[in-house]
């Protein structure tokens, strides 16, 4: 609880905040003041941002509102508040906004809209939870009818580079680590995500990534953009074989495969 001086009456709020220099974080919290005759006001409910030494606040009162017995709000003495937070996004130091997927979601045991990555790691449990509308939407991996939080056992996804995945999933635009970008390929392809597959053509074309680098990547998902750059920049049927000869033909997809065939026929 704090306190301020407002046209001379003192008014008390409840308030969340960060002590020490924490990132700036989105929230979604709530606060409510409980009544000794178990009752409540109307909670208050808000979405912010969090930063250095500002933080969440509920609605304020005075002294003489909390003090009066009439009002209910003294319960042995004390005023019991109730009160919940959820961190939604969190600041990169790269200044791109971050989803937490750390954390369950705000109404889940309410709406049962979640859907929960679970991986047991040397005796240790990890969770990612996501919201269930997004992915559904994006895939048919997910079941969009089920009633209940759904829970996916993961199996040889690398927990850092997973969650760089969920990242992308949702939409953020972080292109900051090549290695982990790449290798959400094979988790959008693994989860048929395939707007983050598309989403990863975009980066390469947008930051000239090297073409031939990521040749086998081009060649097993669906890079239509960055193979279509690739198949132009070989000038000789000769050139192309070479570079085709790091390729396992076994995990070309059939696009691929045609177009590098129709490639072949213009020279």
């Amino acid at each position: 609880m704090k306190w301020e001086l407002i046209n001379n009456a003192a008014y008390f709020y409840p308030i969340i905040y960060a002590r020490g220099m924490h990132p700036k974080l989105k929230s979604r919290y709530f606060f409510d003041i409980l009544k000794n005759n178990g009752s409540s006001e109307v909670p208050c409910e808000y979405s912010a941002d969090l930063r250095h030494s500002v933080g969440a606040t509920g609605r304020k009162k005075t002294v003489g509102e909390l003090l009066n017995e009439e009002n209910g709000y003294l319960t042995n003495g004390g005023i019991i508040i109730e009160y919940g937070i959820q961190i939604e996004g969190i600041l990169s130091p790269n200044d791109i906004w971050t989803f937490n997927f750390r954390d369950p979601v705000f109404d889940c045991q309410e709406k049962s809209n979640m859907i929960i990555f679970k991986k047991i790691r040397y005796g240790e449990t990890k969770f990612f939870y996501c919201h269930k509308q997004l992915l559904t939407h994006h895939s048919t991996y997910f079941n969009s009818n089920s009633k209940e939080n759904q829970i996916i056992e993961l199996t040889d996804e690398d927990l850092i580079h997973f969650n760089h995945f969920l990242q992308l999933s949702h939409g953020v635009r972080d292109r900051t680590y090549r290695y982990a970008t790449i290798n959400a390929l094979k988790y959008a392809q693994k989860y048929k995500l395939f707007n983050v597959i598309q989403l990863i053509d975009q980066f390469i074309i947008l930051d000239r990534w090297d073409f031939g680098a990521f040749l086998p990547q081009k060649m097993s998902y669906d890079l239509k953009h960055c193979l279509a750059l690739f198949l132009k920049e070989q000038k000789t049927s000769k050139e192309l074989a070479e570079k085709l000869k790091k390729v396992n033909i076994e995990t070309m997809i059939g696009e691929a495969m045609k177009k590098c065939v129709k490639r072949f026929l213009e020279f």
